[in-house]
């Protein structure tokens, strides 16, 4: 079984430690990165994103905690096999460039070589290859001054694989660069992970980066507050049966990064439970989602909050809307308590029930709210859709399609339209019953 390259546990990082301004910018953080993966650290500034990157650069000693690069603590070597670690084994991108105005672009890849002993036909060779590969290698004659930001961004990234890191580094590298810019230097890293096969670990507090990464690492006040695997990457960390589930909320964490895994629930229900609302009324319902699904208010408050006028705080719903809404969100909310319990107890001795007795329970629930009747063919078939997609063996599109399958190959023969039914119910529940942090 493959074992992590980079482990982090439990890593505290305190500046100006003992002093009226002592700051802990990091606090009891732990991440495991597998060799070949993109990583993002996400979060706004002050999060510590940074502060954990340069930790596993091995710049940043911890306060507390261990920080192991292939099997070995960065921190306990001496301080010249450190220096050999970072020049050979890190590559790093920074948002500033950090080339040496002075010098040709050439010369400013090929320095790094230098400490690595290399001839100068070889530095120029292998400096030239990689402006070349980039597409800048037409200026290398240049002073970096004379370059456009997109153009010195892509010298710095030739400049962090000169070496022919293991791990690239990458400190917000887009963040003073126009679209344009940003998109070639974003596509060049993934070509770096994809093709190379290096492992990349990039800081960013753009979302719109989210969808390079296998997993994005959330960062807020110094701790991660949650880990969320990429649905369109293949991932690489092993995931045991039933450890992950890839959920609507992984998108709305996407279009949401700085919601609260809470938030991102309400805003599932109220997405479902709305069609023709303004948007001043589904900020009103979500407020109240928010309180009912929170255990604030009850079923009747949660009415009046719908029905309410405008004008007077509510949502202003239709009274037969809002009783609708608020039968249907209670009955999400108790059938997806069955996904809840077998999620947490799941792999647990004396669990609740069993994957295949909660597939039935969820079978009664979907039947009860289509009112749909099966024959004992069809049964069988749901309730083996319904286990493989709670335990993550099959997506959200691999149970839409198998339900609509002929009955003789595993499916239950439904149209489209009640497939896309029955799928969009039940992802509801899976996304109000399923954690979207998926850390051990």
């Amino acid at each position: 079984m493959a074992k992590p390259l980079i482990i982090c546990r439990d890593l505290d990082i305190i500046y100006n430690k003992g002093k009226s301004n002592e700051f802990k910018a990091l606090s009891g953080a732990s991440t495991d990165i597998y060799e070949g993966e993109y990583i993002i650290l996400f979060g706004a500034s002050g999060s510590g994103k940074s502060t954990l990157m340069y930790s596993i650069q091995g710049s940043l000693p911890p306060g507390n905690g261990t920080m192991l690069i292939g099997g070995e603590d960065i921190y306990n070597i001496p301080i010249e096999d450190r220096v050999y670690f970072q020049r050979f084994v890190m590559g790093i991108i920074f948002q500033q460039f950090n080339l040496i105005p002075s010098l040709t672009v050439l010369d400013n890849v090929a320095l790094p070589m230098i400490f690595a002993n290399k001839d100068k036909a070889t530095r120029n060779r292998r400096a030239q290859s990689l402006l070349d590969r980039f597409g800048v290698g037409m200026v290398s004659h240049k002073i970096t001054p004379m370059l456009s930001g997109g153009q010195q961004q892509r010298v710095s990234v030739s400049r962090s694989m000169v070496n022919d890191p293991k791990i690239l580094l990458a400190d917000e590298p887009t963040g003073n660069l126009d679209s344009v810019s940003t998109q070639q230097v974003m596509d060049k890293i993934d070509e770096i992970n994809t093709f190379d096969r290096r492992t990349v670990i990039m800081v960013s507090h753009n979302a719109a980066h989210l969808s390079y990464a296998h997993r994005v690492y959330y960062l807020k006040d110094g701790q991660i507050v949650r880990e969320v695997v990429n649905p369109q990457r293949k991932q690489i960390k092993p995931v045991q049966e039933g450890e992950t589930i890839v959920t609507e909320l992984e998108q709305l964490a996407r279009l949401f990064p700085y919601d609260s895994i809470d938030t991102l629930r309400v805003k599932s229900l109220v997405n479902y439970l709305t069609q023709d609302y303004s948007f001043d009324q589904l900020v009103r319902m979500e407020k109240a989602v928010q309180y009912f699904i929170s255990g604030k208010i009850d079923r009747d408050a949660f009415i009046r909050t719908l029905v309410l006028p405008y004008e007077q705080g509510g949502a202003g719903v239709d009274e037969r809307a809002a009783r609708r809404m608020a039968k249907l969100s209670k009955q999400v909310l108790n059938q997806a308590d069955d996904i809840r319990r077998f999620r947490n107890q799941h792999g647990k001795e004396h669990s609740f029930f069993d994957q295949h007795r909660l597939a039935e329970r969820l079978r009664d629930h979907l039947l009860q709210a289509h009112r749909m009747t099966l024959s004992k063919k069809q049964d069988g078939n749901l309730v083996e859709a319904i286990a493989d997609r709670v335990v993550g063996v099959s997506g959200e599109d691999d149970f839409f399609n198998k339900i609509q399958k002929g009955i003789t190959v595993g499916g239950l023969a439904l149209s489209p339209k009640e497939s896309e039914e029955v799928t969009r119910y039940f992802e509801k529940l899976i996304a109000q019953g399923v954690d979207v942090s998926y850390k051990s």
